[in-house]
């Protein structure tokens, strides 16, 4: 049974006034003035979307990064991040530790996982892959530009100590890029551009995500 959860998402602007009138009686020998007006450097509270620059509904403005990939972030409760989501993204039974988005064009692919073993698992991975051609420049990228299409050239100019390694099956490479507890692998499929931009506390991506 396919499950979707959506949030009606409530962006509150608001502006706060100040305002007062100060007066006392003079005395004797004191002059009644109005009080200066008091400078103000107040704006309107950004909504906690602008203020992340990202878009729930629009995974191509979220930012990859050690800590995961927009508001996918590791560590944090699977249930409740699928519940803040769109109900674009899809979860079911036969693959309940994944939850995952397609593109309107197809052109790339958005999944996050837990562990399989436990319902109450943190997510362990986040990961924007692209489909067959790769398409360069869609999908979420790192804060210096990174993600799919990128070319190898590309990522160790940002990272030049990115370790390389390969996919144990199949023909997959990968750089990867430590960041603390967790890395960002960007991989390769047989080409010189990135397929697929990784980010797990996991040793390492697995090869099928849901089997």
């Amino acid at each position: 049974m396919t499950r979707r959860r959506s949030i009606a998402l409530t962006m509150v602007v608001g502006a706060l006034v100040l305002s007062g009138c100060a007066t006392a009686a003079p005395g004797p020998e004191s002059t009644a003035s109005d009080p200066a007006p008091m400078p103000t450097s107040e704006q309107p509270s950004p909504s906690p979307t602008s203020e992340a620059g990202v878009d729930p509904a629009d995974p191509s403005s979220w930012i990859v990064s050690g800590d995961g990939i927009g508001p996918v972030q590791l560590g944090e409760d699977f249930d409740a991040t699928l519940a803040e989501l769109p109900d674009s993204w899809m979860n079911d039974d036969n693959c309940s530790w994944m939850a995952w988005w397609n593109s309107e064009d197809q052109s790339y692919l958005v999944n996050f996982l837990r562990e399989a073993e436990s319902d109450d698992a943190s997510i362990v991975l986040a990961s924007a892959s692209a489909a067959d051609p790769v398409e360069a420049g869609v999908g979420p990228r790192t804060e210096d530009g990174l993600g799919i299409g990128s070319t190898r050239d590309e990522v160790l100019a940002q990272h030049p100590d990115a370790s390389e390694g390969e996919a144990p099956i199949g023909d997959g490479t990968w750089l990867s890029v430590s960041s603390g507890e967790s890395t960002v692998f960007f991989e390769f499929y047989g080409g010189d551009q990135v397929n697929a931009v990784t980010v797990t506390t996991l040793d390492q991506p697995p090869y099928e995500s849901c089997s």
